[in-house]
């Protein structure tokens, strides 16, 4: 994966909504994740359901206003920008454009534009109170072998909170363990896959049609006819190897991986 990068910027407390994952009756035996047929790829997203228990509704306790991302056109204005970026690097077109919440190896959140085009998947990192790009990362779609939706869990001896919380994961691993000298280095770079879920203000629109630009659910929609027929589609838990957390945490509840308001100062 291609990367351009600057230092990381300032990822929100997830009270987390509880997901059930519908199972294809045709589903491999004796596995917890379904592998879809590339023909039947275009309808994997009407096959997926997740019911949605209110009582953990994540993000229903947080102040959205204190987003920059909350403020009138700013997302529109970050997102045009992003695709007059593309235009100069890029002749492919743009199939989609989403504001979500990226999920590091470590656990902490990010918040991130991400743009879907023809051949690649760009990861934008705005800084939504200067108004301008500050790093970005690719990956080519041909590379991608496994594509996984579902509820984002800890190991069982994780000491972590549950999320409750629908997740994506791309992978171009080819099958490989990442290797002791990464998993074990909070700065590790180039990790062989992404983490997504959905931004905190999807929660907070009214629309479907406004929640579907913070909605994990819809980018994973839109990608599907895009991913090469070697490439595994499962639908299965996403274990994010978080066992005591607690940098995770403290990251995460004070959503520094967020521009937010914060008092006097902003970040």
């Amino acid at each position: 994966m291609d990367k351009v990068s600057l230092d990381d910027e300032p990822a929100v407390n997830f009270k987390t909504a509880t997901l059930e994952i519908a199972k294809d009756p045709e589903g491999s035996e004796g596995s917890s994740a379904t592998k879809l047929d590339t023909e039947d790829s275009s309808k994997t997203a009407e096959q997926i359901s997740f019911s949605k228990d209110i009582s953990y509704v994540p993000f229903k306790n947080v102040d959205v206003h204190t987003f920059f991302t909350d403020r009138k056109e700013v997302v529109e204005r970050a997102i045009k920008d992003c695709h007059e970026f593309l235009k100069k690097v890029s002749n492919d077109d743009i199939v989609g454009s989403w504001l979500l919440t990226e999920i590091s190896l470590w656990d902490t959140e990010k918040e991130r534009l991400v743009l879907l085009t023809t051949k690649y998947l760009y990861s934008m990192k705005y800084d939504f109170i200067s108004l301008k790009i500050l790093e970005y990362s690719q990956v080519s779609l041909t590379n991608l072998d496994t594509v996984i939706i579902g509820e984002l869990i800890y190991p069982s001896s994780s000491l972590a909170p549950k999320r409750h919380m629908l997740g994506i994961r791309l992978m171009w691993n080819k099958g490989h363990p990442l290797s002791l000298s990464k998993k074990w280095n909070p700065f590790a770079k180039n990790i062989p896959w992404l983490t997504y879920a959905s931004h905190p203000l999807f929660w907070h629109r009214g629309s479907e049609m406004d929640k579907a630009r913070f909605d994990v659910e819809a980018m994973h929609a839109a990608i599907l006819s895009l991913l090469p027929e070697e490439c595994n589609m499962v639908t299965g838990s996403i274990i994010v190897e978080n066992y005591c957390g607690i940098g995770a945490l403290v990251h995460n509840k004070n959503a520094l991986g967020f521009f937010k308001v914060r008092g006097k100062v902003s970040f």
